[in-house]
């Protein structure tokens, strides 16, 4: 979404006559677009700010702007002698004004504004092939360690006519894949158009791949994964945060399922969809995470067996509920508790992608590989392929038929098969 949400600011700024530069030293105005998850991205933010001020030395007009949900949960607390513009998620189309505004005194705009979609702005894509969409914005779940509600507001549904033409657009210029994104895409509804029937317009389109991120299991129906069986270009991965493999603590997070919930749908998933790759988010140290509480999270680990998964140690967030829970768990052991969930969970996708050497996969090739002597790309099921290939006529955007002959890790490496069309 912050991905997305760039190439947006970039088409606004465009549009009011400014450039993107390839090199920062020739930079005027350089903007910090954040994300306010986890401290840690917050970290990093400031650091890098503290690095590139030196730049000013040389370019004293130079102007720092931190946007995005970062600027949102802490607002004018950012300026800065170096900051001199925060903006939040909502307040993009102002960022012109804003920088013309930074010249003179400091520019703050926080205001989320329940009916800004961005809708009429065409995003400077930074790829020709592969696309991100935005479904809705902002979050209505309110669990009980996330700022996205706080930062990025209510649940707003795009119209469906808007992202069935964003796709017809992308696919008439070439277009492979796209990418439907929201903080919750199963709650998506405009009018009668829920999100299973706008992933089954979406696939009527023609466009070759179709993605979406991001799933709630309590909202993942069964029309949903109805329209991922049946339709051959909705890509055969579904992203299913569980964060937790203990009830107590999804009730304390808020999740509104429990575990069995959790293993009805993988199981429902896996029976109604030929070959699906589930992938994962997990958070190791909330609040009243007992010794039993984190076993039974790597239990649930090596039961389902995910794909792959995103690991994170609890970051605390002012202003959400959960900062205030007692019974925080020590930082050190947050620390050895994701390590440790780290090995199982790349011991799992290792064993998960060994299960591929052999088959034959369709690649979407993403650029050159990183000794530059092949390919690097995604199958369907978003799983990293690099692989060798005589053929001079591949290229990124072009889809290859990939046999996989080893896997090192998250990855797998094959070689380009020719398949033939004949009868």
């Amino acid at each position: 979404m912050n991905k997305l949400d760039s190439e947006n600011i970039s088409a606004i700024l465009h549009s009011s006559g400014y450039n993107v530069v390839s090199n920062m030293t020739a930079a005027d105005i350089i903007l910090f677009n954040t994300c306010g998850v986890r401290e840690n991205a917050e970290v990093r933010i400031r650091g890098r700010i503290g690095e590139l001020s030196s730049l000013r030395r040389v370019r004293p007009w130079l102007i720092f702007g931190v946007i995005g949900c970062m600027a949102q949960r802490l607002g004018d607390a950012l300026i800065s002698d170096v900051v001199k513009i925060v903006a939040g998620p909502d307040s993009y189309r102002r960022l012109p004004e804003m920088i013309r505004d930074a010249n003179f005194r400091t520019a703050v705009d926080t205001v989320l504004d329940q009916n800004e979609i961005y809708d009429g702005i065409i995003p400077s894509r930074s790829s020709s092939f592969s696309s991100w969409v935005a479904v809705m914005r902002g979050c209505d779940n309110y669990c009980s360690y996330c700022v996205v509600p706080f930062t990025r507001g209510r649940e707003r549904s795009i119209p469906a006519e808007n992202i069935i033409h964003e796709i017809d657009r992308l696919k008439g210029e070439g277009g492979k894949e796209v990418t439907l994104l929201g903080q919750n895409v199963n709650s998506y509804r405009d009018g009668a158009v829920d999100f299973a029937s706008l992933l089954d317009r979406a696939a009527g389109t023609g466009m070759e791949w179709i993605r979406f991120l991001t799933s709630h299991p309590k909202d993942l129906s069964d029309e949903i994964l109805g329209v991922i069986a049946a339709r051959k270009n909705v890509c055969n991965h579904l992203h299913l945060p569980l964060q937790s493999g203990s009830d107590p603590i999804l009730k304390s997070m808020n999740r509104k399922y429990s575990l069995s919930d959790y293993r009805e749908l993988v199981h429902k998933a896996r029976s109604m969809i030929n070959g699906v790759n589930i992938t994962t988010d997990l958070i190791f140290g909330f609040p009243g995470e007992s010794d039993k509480d984190y076993a039974a999270t790597l239990d649930v680990m090596e039961e389902i067996g995910f794909d792959f998964a995103y690991l994170y140690r609890y970051s605390e967030r002012e202003g959400t509920r959960a900062a205030q829970f007692a019974g925080k768990v020590p930082e050190e052991l947050r620390i050895e508790r994701l390590k440790n969930a780290i090995s199982l969970q790349n011991a799992i996708t290792a064993r998960k992608n060994r299960e591929q050497i052999g088959k034959l996969h369709t690649v979407l090739i993403k650029g050159t590989s990183r000794d530059g002597k092949g390919w690097y790309g995604f199958t369907g099921t978003n799983v990293p392929v690099v692989f060798v290939s005589q053929d001079v006529s591949l290229k990124p955007g072009v889809f290859a038929a990939v046999r996989i002959e080893k896997s090192t890790g998250a990855s797998l490496v094959g070689k380009h098969e020719e398949r033939c069309e004949c009868a």
